[in-house]
């Protein structure tokens, strides 16, 4: 206690000029939750074996992003790493706020991070997207989800969902047909989604917008979210609601594994971190009957929101050269098993094929699957903004106040703005 005392001390009174018994100091900003536990014990272990220790400054997820960004943006030099959303990357890369990595590798005299990384996860660790300079490395592989109840499928002779019609389709049989089939003799409702304002509605519908054929932005950066595609993704998102609990419009990711857990629901997407719930007696009700999958499709492949988190070195660190070799250390395979023991998902192709992980996690190949097809938010500096606009709009239309050509059309007036602001 008293250890994690002083780092936050150091933390908040000038991390860059702490001193510890005159070993050598990096200084670290990670998010509370599963993920940033992992690289905290990681640097436990760092420090163990080479005898640098790392000073934790650990944020809520809500705080995170502003903490970063306020002393990037100053250039105090207060971080020597930092754990990054992938969707605020492109905020920091085209300030020009992150190290290259480039110059790193090649002092070291190394080719780069290899192809164990999965592609995707790589892609979002460059600016510009998928090509450009490599400014971050991926620590946490999260991509949604497809979660059903295969014992309900199998009970009603339903195929598993491959395309968002299959899933309509189950929604309307099992909402039927299991009026009183959940645990304890309530209702099973067919789908349960989060449609709370801003990022919790983005999220469940950005799958379905995609796999629509809409895309955010046309080729010259003009928003198109009221296209046909768009406002057909937002009508067909309404007619699921239709077999929603009621009160869905403002749930969040808590309500709707609840529902799951409690065998209230019988689809959702969903993120990885909540698979291990699942196994455990304690918090399911529905153990063994759950099966996870990849995204499904209609008039586009289905594709996974990716939403990896990143490491990466401010411009304004101290410690460079230190910096980066406990970032390569931290990405190593050895260590990213540890972290994916913990409940991560890896990001490297190799510890997602271990036998061992294999074993404790047998959805490993599916979110490996979706994981690889994944496709990013657009990588946008202003998607923050945009985002909290665009998911008041699907959220109002979700709970009755406006219809899906309103809604779109009024939030692409909305993010039409934020363009023209920030051009």
């Amino acid at each position: 206690m008293a250890l994690f005392a002083s780092s936050i001390a150091c933390a908040t009174f000038s991390l860059a000029g702490c001193k510890r018994n005159g070993a050598k100091q990096l200084s670290l900003a990670v998010v509370s939750g599963v993920e940033g536990d992992a690289l905290k014990q990681a640097a436990l272990d760092y420090e163990a074996l080479n005898g640098v220790h790392i000073n934790i400054a650990e944020f809520p997820y809500d705080n995170l992003f502003e903490k970063e960004l306020i002393d990037l943006s100053a250039g105090t030099g207060a971080y020597d790493l930092i754990m990054l959303d992938d969707p605020w990357f492109p905020r920091f890369a085209s300030e020009n706020r992150l190290a290259n990595l480039a110059p790193a590798y090649q002092k070291r005299v190394l080719a780069g991070p290899g192809d164990d990384f999965v592609g995707s996860s790589l892609s979002v660790c460059k600016y510009p997207y998928e090509d450009g300079d490599l400014l971050a490395l991926p620590y946490v592989g999260n991509s949604q989800l497809f979660f059903y109840r295969k014992d309900l499928f199998e009970k009603h002779n339903l195929k598993e969902p491959a395309t968002w019609d299959d899933v309509l389709t189950a929604a309307k049989t099992i909402d039927e047909r299991e009026r009183t089939g959940a645990p304890g003799g309530g209702r099973v409702y067919g789908y349960v989604m989060r449609a709370a304002r801003g990022n919790s509605s983005v999220t469940d519908f950005m799958p379905i917008f995609w796999s629509f054929g809409a895309e955010m932005f046309d080729a010259n950066g003009r928003p198109t979210v009221n296209s046909p595609e768009g406002v057909n993704a937002l009508k067909f998102m309404l007619e699921l609601g239709k077999y929603a609990p009621s009160g869905y419009s403002s749930f969040n990711a808590s309500e709707v594994s609840a529902h799951l857990l409690q065998g209230t629901a019988a689809m959702s997407i969903n993120w990885p971190a909540w698979i291990s719930a699942f196994s455990d007696p304690a918090k399911s009700k529905v153990t063994g009957k759950m099966s996870f999958g990849v995204m499904p499709g209609a008039k586009s492949e289905g594709r996974a929101e990716i939403g990896n988190w990143l490491i990466a070195i401010p411009r304004g660190s101290t410690n460079p050269d230190a910096a980066f070799d406990f970032l390569v250390w931290a990405t190593a395979a050895e260590q990213m098993k540890k972290s994916a023991l913990a409940g991560n998902p890896p990001t490297r192709r190799s510890v997602f094929k271990d036998a061992e992980l294999l074993a404790k996690f047998p959805s490993y190949p599916a979110q490996l699957r979706s994981l690889e097809s994944s496709k990013p938010r657009p990588r946008t500096p202003q998607w923050n903004e945009i985002e909290n606009v665009f998911g008041i709009f699907i959220s109002r239309a979700n709970s009755g106040e406006l219809s899906a050509e309103e809604a779109m059309n009024q939030a692409n007036a909305e993010i039409a703005k934020i363009v023209a602001r920030n051009k």
